[in-house]
């Protein structure tokens, strides 16, 4: 992809997660082009992979369209990053921790169980919890050593609410909230735990649960209307619109 195609794309893929163009809204190349300032050809490439990663949906005939995402999609779109990441904690624990990486891991483990000790409730410690969160899931591939599935992953991660940093929180029954941080939690230690085991299967069966009970609280917590308000602030949130 050419420097100009690159950026062409990203700011697409920014204009379509901030919501800039309503859900359903159709994308026509001229004015795709003059609104990034580019030729219809960069335009028309720009969008071409934007389809490809889902954010657009191409109709025969009728050109492009701004995909409409339901909390049905977000979730499955989770799990399928967490097929993704259980083959990663997999071949992590199949090739073993070096030094750094094991430390590494044992770092942020120590800062999420500080966090979590300190309570979950507000603002500051939510961006806290995402960062490490995010952090972990990331060292986690990179400790698999596989550049493929680096890519997939980082890909699917730019849906609405897919990334490991877009973790919706339950602001209103806080018990409930930190119920699901600790069950998060004791998920990472376990995986961890696993790979230094080099226990490969007891490591992906929990990364898939892991990204199961997260689709899962993602649902439960959007079925709150202040929730999905909060939700649409995040990228990708304004394509989200409720199941019908």
């Amino acid at each position: 992809m050419s420097i100009a195609l690159e950026e062409a794309t990203t700011a697409l893929r920014c204009r379509l997660l901030a919501g800039d163009f309503d859900p359903g809204t159709k994308l026509r190349e001229i004015s795709v082009a003059e609104d990034l300032g580019v030729s219809r050809t960069l335009a028309r490439l720009a969008m071409s992979a934007l389809e490809h990663e889902g954010l657009l949906t191409r109709e025969p005939n009728r050109g492009s369209r701004v995909k409409r995402f339901s909390i049905k999609e977000i979730a499955d779109a989770i799990e399928v990053r967490g097929e993704l990441e259980a083959m990663a904690v997999r071949q992590a624990a199949e090739r073993g921790l070096d030094a750094a990486m094991d430390a590494r891991l044992e770092q942020i483990l120590g800062s999420l169980e500080e966090v979590l000790a300190q309570g979950v409730t507000t603002d500051a410690m939510r961006d806290r919890w995402v960062d490490l969160n995010s952090t972990l899931h990331d060292c986690l591939v990179e400790a698999s050593g596989n550049w493929a599935l680096k890519v997939s992953i980082s890909q699917m991660s730019r849906l609405p609410l897919v990334s490991p940093s877009a973790l919706i929180f339950d602001r209103k029954d806080h018990e409930n909230g930190h119920r699901q941080l600790v069950a998060s939690h004791a998920d990472h230690v376990e995986i961890v735990a696993a790979i230094r085991a080099r226990q490969g299967h007891r490591a992906e069966a929990r990364m898939r649960e892991h990204a199961f009970m997260n689709a899962r609280n993602k649902i439960l917590n959007l079925a709150d209307p202040e929730t999905m308000d909060l939700a649409r602030a995040l990228p990708g949130g304004p394509l989200i619109r409720p199941d019908k």
